[in-house]
């Protein structure tokens, strides 16, 4: 059902000229040729026609009942913070324990280099009271990767320290570089800290679908202050549990450095957990996969491993 309020001048003049026309059809006028009774839609239209002839607009709202009420012209802009949100809480455990496959390859397929090489780690997590988030890399396999064990912290005003321990020099070698990709695999600290979403400023750049999941595209500029080496990030969210399927981040020039694609995800223990996923290295032409084959949530993990003693520890065996 169509409602309007006519302007009174426009519909005196519209009633009058209606009933000259019936008047006209009921005496047989020759001048009116009506088709038969379904002349109805015309009067419509003629009403359309004599108001636009008066120079006035339509007065009131007007609107239109066809049983599915959808608002006519751009939908309202979507605001970023609460999808960042929920994507950011998924995990709201005190700590996590992943045992992690990874193998590490060329990512230029044209490219001939040996066989991928095929590693094993841990990562363990776990929040502070204080704000800080405390993560231990111990690799288990092979066993001369030990070396290259690492501890992390995550300050809360967005600094990352890693400390790794050098057993030849009995020595620890201590960064806050968060430029350096170094860190593992040839990734920078920031991604191993899941990318630090808190560092950017996010609107949605809008909606699609990947590989048949509903997706919002989440645009983030690093906020003024920030460090990091990637100004720009863009996440692609899922819409039904707010997972991240993809993660994008770029250079200085606004060029694709890394690509991160989640392959899948699960459940584990209520909360929606990434188990397989890869990362395109594009600075440094790898790509590494990344199977997670066990995980824990809440295992109250004890401080005492977070700690330098314990790196050189495990570093030294």
């Amino acid at each position: 059902m169509t409602k309007m309020r006519l302007t009174s001048a426009c519909e005196d003049r519209i009633i009058r000229r209606l009933q000259m026309s019936e008047r006209l059809h009921q005496r047989g006028d020759s001048r009116i040729r009506w088709a038969n009774r379904p002349f109805v839609p015309i009067i419509g239209i003629a009403l359309l026609l004599l108001l636009g002839a008066c120079g006035r607009k339509l007065e009131g709202n007007v609107t239109v009942d066809n049983g599915n009420n959808r608002p006519v012209g751009p939908s309202p802009a979507i605001d970023a913070g609460p999808i960042v949100e929920r994507y950011r809480n998924l995990d709201d455990s005190h700590d996590s324990t992943f045992k992690i496959r990874a193998s590490i390859s060329a990512a230029d397929s044209g490219t001939e280099l040996n066989a991928p090489r095929q590693v094993q780690f841990t990562m363990y997590r776990k929040h502070q009271p204080d704000g800080r988030q405390l993560i231990l890399i111990e690799f288990t396999a092979p066993a001369e990767e030990r070396d290259r064990d690492g501890l992390i912290t995550v300050f809360p005003d967005g600094q990352i320290e890693g400390v790794r321990y050098v057993q030849s020099t009995d020595s620890y070698i201590v960064t806050r570089d968060l430029m350096s990709e170094d860190a593992l695999f040839g990734l920078t600290l920031q991604e191993l800290a899941e990318g630090q979403p808190e560092k950017y400023a996010f609107t949605v750049a809008g909606e699609e679908t990947v590989g048949g999941t509903a997706v919002y595209r989440v645009d983030g500029k690093l906020k003024q202050g920030s460090e990091s080496k990637f100004p720009r990030v863009v996440l692609l969210i899922s819409k039904e549990n707010f997972a991240s399927v993809q993660a994008q981040f770029y250079d200085n020039h606004n060029e694709l450095a890394r690509d991160l694609t989640v392959s899948k995800t699960e459940q584990v223990a209520g909360r929606w957990t990434r188990v397989r996923w890869t990362i395109d290295n594009r600075a440094r032409r790898k790509k590494i996969d990344f199977e997670a084959v066990d995980v824990s949530y809440d295992q109250n993990l004890s401080d005492s491993i977070f700690t330098r003693e314990h790196l050189k520890k495990i570093a030294s065996r």
